[in-house]
């Protein structure tokens, strides 16, 4: 077990990994901050090519998971959708998050940008010995960041903090995102009007990650169906189930089914400060009806430096083309930032889309 300490950064990682013929997997445990500011400990994989000439690193911020197994400390990078055109050819530095492997008997704090990013960014510091070591302290210079879905957000949550925090530490070649939640109050909104909640499972993982990252003291009976208490306290809650298992545990589309009348409601008091939680993890934000909840629209302060691509199926049935259409309307003049919509199908299908996308930028 190998040790590091980080002087002025106060992360400590220790690591483990098994190598196969294209690349060597490590599993990496590092020290970051919580949600209260407390030290955690979480975990995360590193693979390296064994070619020993890797084109980039590549900090991959992975899409929503629902069960420990899913975790990438857990799962062989290369049978991910989301690594296997990528893992012979670039390091690949990409956290668990907080919620899974080394913390996995935590509440994800599930959309919340700011800090998820805190611990990406983390991770990838906490690495950076472990790739010195294994490319003969000559590690490629090229970073990229590269996430879907939530993992879409999170790259931009991610690159954010990089040009805001550390642009005299880390370069950042260029970030790709591609079909995040970056309006997640409109998202809400959506659902609503539309009475279609997506993909389900993502409901109580909002509800009490947003409770958990802000601390709401929100109270679920108020919020939650019947029948979505039972799915999350059976299936959601222990980390059991997959992506696949849980959605055909969670058939129905409507959101009357799982919301109640109350948390379908904005000036319910528990769910206004619900949604006062989802505008704060919300990177822009515009209004999508006329309650006078979030009234406000959010455009980031912050544009990006580093060349940004944005990937969006306009017909995604599960993270709204609307947040994709918000995030234009903010960055729409910002030279550096490349928008890619189109009719790419549905959420799950665009993914494998968006990864042949991404390698056809790359070097």
């Amino acid at each position: 077990m190998k040790r590091m300490i980080f002087i002025g950064l106060l992360v400590s990682a220790s690591l483990y990994g098994f190598a196969s013929r294209r690349m060597s997997e490590h599993v990496l445990r590092y020290t970051s901050l919580d949600e209260r500011g407390d030290t955690l400990t979480l975990s995360g994989k590193v693979s390296v090519p064994k070619s020993g000439s890797a084109k980039g690193i590549i900090l991959l911020t992975h899409y929503t998971i629902y069960s420990l197994d899913e975790a990438p400390s857990n799962k062989a990078v290369r049978k991910g959708l989301e690594t296997k055109l990528f893992y012979r050819d670039y390091i690949l530095v990409i956290p668990d998050y907080e919620g899974y492997g080394s913390s996995h008997d935590r509440v994800p704090p599930y959309l919340c940008g700011t800090l998820t990013a805190r611990q990406c960014v983390d991770m990838y510091l906490a690495a950076q010995p472990l790739l010195d070591s294994l490319t003969n302290g000559k590690p490629t210079d090229s970073l990229y960041i590269m996430g879907f879905s939530q993992g879409g957000a999170t790259a931009l949550w991610t690159l954010k903090l990089i040009e805001e925090q550390y642009a005299d530490k880390l370069f950042v070649k260029g970030c790709f995102a591609g079909s995040g939640p970056y309006d997640v109050a409109a998202t809400y909104d959506d659902a609503i009007q539309r009475n279609d909640a997506g993909f389900p499972a993502t409901i109580p993982m909002l509800v009490m990650g947003t409770n958990t990252a802000y601390d709401l003291h929100l109270h679920t009976d108020s919020l939650y169906t019947r029948e979505l208490k039972e799915i999350y306290d059976t299936y959601i809650a222990p980390k059991k189930l997959g992506l696949i298992p849980i959605l055909l545990k969670m058939p129905h589309a409507n959101l009357n089914y799982w919301l109640t009348e109350q948390g379908r409601d904005k000036s319910h008091p528990q769910t206004r400060r619900l949604y006062e939680g989802l505008l704060r993890s919300s990177l822009v934000h515009f209004p999508m009806d006329e309650h006078p909840v979030g009234q406000d629209t959010i455009c980031p302060s912050w544009q990006p430096k580093t060349p940004t691509y944005v990937f969006h199926s306009t017909t995604d049935d599960i993270v709204n083309y609307c947040n994709a259409a918000h995030l234009e309307r903010c960055w729409k003049e910002v030279p550096t930032v490349t928008f890619d919509f189109g009719d790419y199908g549905s959420h799950l299908r665009s993914i494998r889309l968006f990864t042949k996308w991404v390698r056809e930028q790359l070097p």
